[in-house]
């Protein structure tokens, strides 16, 4: 009930009437934006269950944002946690719980974005290193926080910490660097197809 609610809420905050009206409107890269799609989906199949419920894999939620801007990642995310109803055998509760941390792991790696944008130097590697680098680890952290939360009724804290959380910094630098990695690869040969990248801003000789 609680995954259900949260997920109307965000929706009807992201995906109002306007939204529908100007996206096919928008200069999309839908190429891209399908490609990602198989990417994230791929990604999301190769993780490592330390708990029941509960596993370690690669986000790319913060590549995502960046690309895309926060609504319509959102509504690709919706098409990647599909492809892994296709796939996986997991419960469709489970599936709407992790929509919905994904979603607001994509809010809050656009507000750290806007945060960057409006209160620090715009700088190419200030976009890189805490737009898409330092972001994507915190992204990391708080979608393990919520997916634990969520087992709270089933194992202890002690579980939890021991089996799961543990692994924590070992999984937020191999995320941030991914992610890093894709962004720099992406602003220097393809920054048109980068949503939140201004090169007359970033590259500036000022």
């Amino acid at each position: 009930m609680l995954a259900g609610f949260c997920l109307l809420l965000i929706a009807a905050l992201l995906f109002n009437r306007d939204f529908w009206r100007e996206l096919h409107h928008k200069a999309v890269p839908w190429s891209v934006a399908g490609a990602s799609i198989c990417v994230l989906a791929l990604l999301w199949q190769t993780d490592a269950t330390v708990l029941d419920a509960l596993s370690i894999h690669f986000l790319a939620l913060t590549s995502l944002v960046l690309l895309f801007g926060l609504r319509l990642s959102c509504l690709l995310f919706v098409m990647v946690m599909a492809l892994q109803w296709l796939m996986t055998t997991q419960p469709l509760d489970q599936l709407l719980w992790t929509l919905v941390c994904g979603w607001l792991v994509l809010v809050l790696n656009y507000a750290v974005y806007l945060l960057c944008f409006h209160y620090l130097q715009r700088h190419l590697f200030v976009y890189l290193f805490v737009g898409a680098f330092l972001n994507s680890a915190l992204g990391l952290v708080v979608f393990m926080l919520l997916q634990a939360w969520s087992q709270a009724d089933h194992y202890s804290s002690h579980q939890l910490y021991e089996g799961y959380l543990i692994f924590i910094p070992l999984a937020a630098l191999p995320e941030a660097l991914l992610n890093g990695m894709a962004m720099t690869l992406l602003v220097i040969y393809k920054p048109e197809w980068v949503y939140t990248f201004y090169q007359r801003i970033y590259l500036s000789k000022k």
